[in-house]
């Protein structure tokens, strides 16, 4: 009894140690995080490349340091590398510029969703919470890419060309835009963890106590030309002897993925602003365009990776049950339960930094 019940808790746990992975790396010190540039506008003509670049981040520490580090150092690179390709397609090859471009932008979408943001963590605890396939995660994934480029696209091109405005308002916006995510995240957290907690009372409640429902029957079906003569006893799901735990996590909905979807997607990326800025300067504001979404598909990739990783761990959970019931229902209850949970601390705990005077990255 001791082994299956030991093995049974490490199932539960494997995935809300993958959920929690996933926040460690995507939670960098406050000293580390990048801003975007401080000014746009008109100044982008006259300015060098390198004075829209941020900061370099401080030197980042812990178990995932030396690779955020790294991914921070090289995206710092590409910035100046993306606004060299942009100036080319001006002054040189076309054709080859757009390609360097368009490539130069599906290595840092990766890279930059290596890094923090871009939801990985939230999209990943959604799909480990509810009862979703790689395929359904994968779309998650890319949906919430695609919305995040169209976000940034909308901003620069009515801040800056519908409205003339400044750096400094883009700034303010953008900051705004992701004060809004963190709180929609957290508002999406709050409602899966209320909604699922219920569902999980309610099935227990009826699984214990099947007299109080008045819809508990059993259905037997004699089947007279059965060869076999054999009696085909079939228990509905209200039968109360086993709590179907995946229905615990409910099955697919496309409001809660629009409503993850948009609270990730609305806040824009940092580098997509940069590139789109850097072509507007140069008149090529097309060439932003493409290259944003190239950066989207960079950044869905990585995401649904990490997604179906996340389910990946869910189902090797489910696998070490070897079919026993208890052992499948406390994994699903972990996961429907500890998913929900991981969304509504990440978006509670960002909202409350992003209203501080360091952004959490």
């Amino acid at each position: 009894m001791r082994d299956p019940l030991i093995r049974a808790a490490l199932s539960a746990i494997l995935p809300c140690l993958l959920g929690f992975l996933l926040i460690a790396v995507s939670q960098p010190s406050a000293q580390a995080e990048t801003k975007p540039p401080a000014a746009f506008g008109a100044q982008a003509q006259q300015s060098p490349p390198s004075a829209f670049a941020p900061a370099p981040p401080a030197q980042a520490q812990g178990a995932f340091g030396s690779l955020m580090n790294w991914v921070m150092q090289t995206q710092q690179k590409l910035h100046r590398q993306l606004a060299d390709s942009v100036k080319r397609l001006k002054d040189g090859n076309a054709l080859t510029a757009a390609l360097a471009l368009a490539g130069l932008s599906f290595v840092y979408g990766v890279l930059h969703a290596v890094g923090p943001g871009h939801g990985k963590a939230i999209i990943s605890s959604y799909v480990i919470a509810n009862e979703e396939t790689v395929r359904r995660g994968v779309l998650i994934s890319f949906i919430a890419a695609g919305l995040q480029a169209l976000t940034a696209i909308v901003l620069v091109s009515v801040l800056l060309i519908g409205f003339n405005a400044t750096g400094l308002e883009l700034n303010a916006w953008a900051y705004q835009l992701e004060s809004v995510s963190y709180a929609l995240i957290a508002a999406v957290g709050l409602y899966l963890l209320v909604t699922q907690s219920m569902h999980l009372w309610r099935r227990r409640q009826t699984a214990s106590n099947p007299g109080a429902h008045g819809d508990h029957h059993h259905e037997h079906h004699h089947d007279s030309h059965d060869h076999h003569g054999h009696h085909h006893h079939v228990h509905d799901e209200s039968c109360g002897h086993v709590v179907d735990a995946r229905q615990v996590a409910g099955p697919f909905s496309w409001r809660k993925v629009m409503a993850v979807v948009f609270s990730v997607g609305i806040r824009p990326c940092t580098g997509a602003i940069l590139v789109l800025v850097f072509a507007l300067a140069q008149g090529l504001f097309w060439a932003g365009v493409a290259a944003t979404f190239a950066m989207a598909l960079g950044t869905a990739i990585t995401v649904a990776a990490l997604a179906t990783l996340a389910l990946g761990s869910r189902e090797l959970a489910l696998k070490l049950g070897g079919g026993n019931s208890g052992w499948t229902e406390a994994v699903w209850t972990m996961c429907a339960i500890g998913g929900a949970l991981v969304i509504f601390l990440m978006g509670t705990l960002l909202f409350i930094a992003s209203l501080g005077p360091v952004r959490p990255f």
